[in-house]
């Protein structure tokens, strides 16, 4: 066995190569009470074992550092080692970081580009979500298991298979057969573009028809509050309570809402719709997903659409154009006008969540969002 120790500012990692077992856990147990740092990592990409004495061991120093008020990961975690975790029921108890499939991408084809990442066709069977760096990996594993209460509740999703990386970054693999962007289909047939909004909106219709029992799926608005809150120091305290307020007047629901909505994150298989990107899955009102949509299209000057959708901005503009009119030709009229009165307000809501998970993305939207976006919205009343 060998143990190698690497500190990095507050964070201590040991990468350990060879078996956790009688011979080598007591160098292993001292490596892991003579680590400085706030968190210690133990790296078992090298380790293919662990005996009883080994995972004692292990428990024994989570316990130590826990009373200390630091923390204890287990990363690159085999999975030989991760099955003795999840038998064990240790894997509920220590925090455990599974070693992910790595991927190419080099050849692969880019089908749509965002804020948070990108995705790519792997090949006929399969396409990848990548998340840009920066972004936690816990984030993919997160919209693993939301696509997979996605396809649970009847939402038209294709499968999750696994989270891999792609160099320094992670991302979410889907069985995707043969299917195509609906952005393509749409840049493929322009004068096509109210049947292409109506079928937006049916799609939005056929997500927020649906359900979720409490506890299944995060709650929007609860997640909303914390964001705003965030912005104490970025806003006023005047303006954040403001935000807070107008957060407050949209109704609560329990019904599903994608917050990621856009014909990019759409893939159409044999005429049937398959949603991407499902890590803000949740449940609240539509309207927050219709604040998304007046993001990306209702804004052409932005330039947004052009970069998340390649479709032309003014193209876009009249997909949402078209995309209110069918969805709102379902719902009463005090609907329509309640999203128009609060049209500016609901479409900083995905950008504000945006901002709490990428740094790069606060240095440009912050000074539009105090600057340009809340004159809008005090506005609004």
């Amino acid at each position: 066995m060998t143990l190698r120790s690497i500190l990095d500012g507050d964070t201590t990692t040991l990468q350990l190569e060879g078996h956790l077992d009688l011979h080598t856990a007591p160098d292993v147990a001292v490596a892991l009470h003579a680590a400085t740092g706030k968190g210690i990592r133990l790296d078992l990409e090298g380790c293919r074992y662990i005996s009883s004495v080994g995972l004692r061991v292990l428990m024994a120093a989570h316990k130590e550092l826990v009373g200390q008020g630091r923390t204890l990961e287990l990363t690159q975690v085999q999975k030989p080692v991760l099955d003795i975790l999840e038998i064990t029921g240790l894997r509920g108890m220590l925090r455990v970081h599974p070693l992910l499939r790595r991927i190419d991408l080099a050849g692969c084809e880019l089908l749509a580009a965002g804020v948070c990442g990108e995705c790519y066709r792997i090949d006929d069977e399969t396409v990848v979500k990548v998340y840009n760096e920066g972004v936690a990996p816990e984030i993919a594993e997160q919209e693993k298991q939301l696509a997979k209460a996605a396809f649970t509740l009847g939402l038209p999703t294709a499968l999750s298979y696994d989270v891999v990386t792609c160099g320094r970054r992670t991302g979410v693999v889907y069985e995707m057969l043969n299917a195509e962007l609906f952005s393509r289909i749409i840049l493929r047939d322009p004068e096509g573009l109210e049947g292409h909004a109506a079928r937006l909106a049916d799609i939005a219709h056929q997500i927020h028809g649906v359900r979720a029992s409490k506890g299944l799926l995060p709650d929007l608005k609860e997640i909303l509050r914390g964001d705003i809150a965030r912005l104490d120091g970025v806003l006023s305290r005047g303006d954040v309570d403001l935000l807070l307020g107008r957060l407050e007047r949209i109704p609560d629901d329990d019904r599903c809402v994608h917050f990621d909505l856009h014909t990019s994150n759409i893939m159409i298989r044999d005429n049937e719709p398959m949603l991407l990107d499902l890590g803000d899955l949740s449940t609240g009102s539509y309207l927050f997903d219709l604040g998304l949509l007046a993001t990306i299209y209702g804004n052409p000057d932005s330039g947004v659409c052009e970069r998340v959708t390649r479709l032309p901005n003014e193209m876009g503009r009249r997909l949402f154009e078209g995309f209110c009119r069918s969805y709102f030709a379902r719902r009463p009229d005090s609907d329509a006008e309640f999203f128009r009165r609060n049209l500016h307000f609901l479409s900083v809501m995905r950008p504000i969540h945006v901002a709490t998970f990428l740094p790069h993305f606060q240095e440009t939207w912050f000074p539009r969002l105090k600057e340009v976006l809340m004159p809008l919205i005090r506005a609004e009343g």
